[in-house]
This record gives structure tokens, C-alpha cells and sequence, in this order.
């Protein structure tokens, strides 16, 4: 999605004090669908300038389209992109994000996958305003970019975290007006919920089975019967560790 962030970039020409908001999120399910979600508006003194950002975006990206959004004496728009999976977010993240260094790293596997970002926001140069101009812009500014995950992440350098370390926050505006880079990590994991369970009931059966010829082998008063009852028994029983352990090492295996 070519160019979904060049209203950032122009943000570090705008050479008045306007107050101006920009909010981008990325809200991704319990079963891996990534929505993406860009918001800009500002006051009365940016309307001619939000209106040449929404026509740049839009012509840049034929498949968007604007939605207006108010806020008080606020006014922009709003643009929503859907992917239907991580992998095909990551694709077109050096697009979104106008780096080349960001990095979307994965393991897949039977109980989870396991995704680690690593964004770069970058602003080249610094606003060229006096300092007092420049610290008013900075007041009145937000840029702000958020991550919603269906599960609490394992790791974050975010500026903001709550919801049980599933909403996850970094503020740019600073970044942005001033110049310079800012780093943004998460490391996080989607689990794959009717695996668990069939694993679970797959332990479940081998327990249950061990158990059974347990008490089998137990009550046999033939030992012949007795043995074959202990043989199977052990069978289940090593099935049952050996699942358990593998199950484990699924689990809690690092992320290359």
C-alpha cells in the first residue's frame, strides 16, 4: 500500500503552529487478520493541507477511499486497509512504514505462531522553526502508533501499555517535528486455540488408557493376561510422556 504514510513526512514542512492529530493502528485477531487504520485531522488552519494529503493518498493508493472524521473542531479523515493475514501485512510493511529496516521475523508452529516486529519511524531533518515556535507545534501535536494484539505480548519497548500488555502505544510526534529515529518492538504470539485442544484431548486418551490397563493388569488374575495388560500399560503410559514432552519443547522453544 504504496506511500500510506506520506502524511507524516509532510508534517515536518508544515511551518505554522496548527493543531493537527494523526493516529495509526494496527489491530490484529486471535486468528491473525491484521487491520490497519490511518486518521488525520486538524483545525481550521490545516484544512487545505488535509485535504491535499487525502487526494495524495487516495491517488497513490487507488483501492483506499477517505472517510470524514470530526472531532470537536477537528476535522480529517480517516483510511482502513484489511489483510487477511500477518504474512501478507508484512509484505507491504517497508511500504507502509517508508524504511528499509524494519523487520517482521516468525516461526510458525502446532500450538502458536510466533511474530517479532521491529519498525524504524525516521524524520530526517528537524522542523526548521525557531525553538518557541517549535516546542507550540510539539504541544499541540500527536502522532501516535498502536498496536492491539488478541494476546498479551511477551515483549515491548512501547510507551504505552495496558489492557493486560495487549495495547501497546508509541508516541512519534516528538520524532517527527524534531527529527531524528524511533525504534518500536513487540514480540507476541497468536495461538492456535483448537490445536491446544486437541492436544489436550489427544493426553487426555493416552491417560485414560494407561490408567484403564493400570487397573486392568491389577484385577488379572491370569498372568499371562496380567502381562500382556502391563505391556500395553506401559505402552500408553510412555505415549502419553513422550506427548507431553514434545508438547513442551513446542512450547518453550526461542525463536530463531
Amino acid at each position: 500500500m504504496r506511500n500510506f504514510f506520506l502524511v507524516v513526512l509532510i508534517l515536518s514542512c508544515i511551518t505554522c503552529a496548527g493543531c493537527f492529530k494523526i493516529n495509526s493502528d494496527l489491530i490484529i485477531t486471535d486468528d491473525g487478520e491484521v487491520f490497519q487504520q490511518c486518521q488525520f485531522i486538524g483545525n481550521a488552519a490545516l484544512n487545505l493541507q488535509i485535504e491535499t494529503w487525502k487526494n495524495q493518498i487516495e491517488k497513490n493508493n487507488p483501492d483506499l477511499r477517505a472517510k470524514a472524521v470530526v472531532e470537536g473542531e477537528l476535522r480529517g479523515y480517516k483510511f482502513d486497509k484489511t489483510y487477511p493475514d500477518i504474512e501478507t501485512f508484512a509484505e507491504s510493511a517497508s511500504k507502509l512504514y517508508l524504511s528499509q529496516d524494519e523487520e517482521i521475523s516468525q516461526r510458525k508452529g502446532w500450538f502458536f505462531d510466533e511474530y517479532n516486529f521491529d519498525f524504524y519511524w525516521r524524520s530526517p531533518t528537524k522542523t526548521p522553526l525557531d525553538a518557541t515556535v517549535n516546542q507550540t507545534l510539539l504541544s499541540q501535536a500527536v502522532f501516535d502508533f498502536s498496536i492491539s494484539l488478541p494476546y498479551s505480548a511477551e515483549s515491548t519497548n512501547a510507551d504505552e501499555v495496558s489492557d493486560g500488555g495487549k495495547f501497546l502505544k508509541w508516541h512519534l510526534s516528538h520524532v517527527t517535528i524534531n527529527g531524528g529515529e524511533k525504534y518500536m518492538n513487540v514480540h507476541f504470539k497468536i495461538w492456535h486455540r483448537e490445536k491446544i485442544a486437541l492436544t489436550i484431548l489427544g493426553e487426555l486418551l493416552l491417560l485414560a488408557a494407561t490408567i484403564f490397563f493400570f487397573i486392568k493388569a491389577r484385577a488379572e488374575g491370569s498372568e499371562s493376561v496380567g502381562k500382556d495388560f502391563r505391556f500395553k500399560r506401559n505402552v500408553f503410559a510412555i505415549l502419553f510422556i513422550a506427548l507431553g514432552l514434545i508438547s513442551a519443547y513446542l512450547i518453550f522453544k526461542p525463536l530463531p
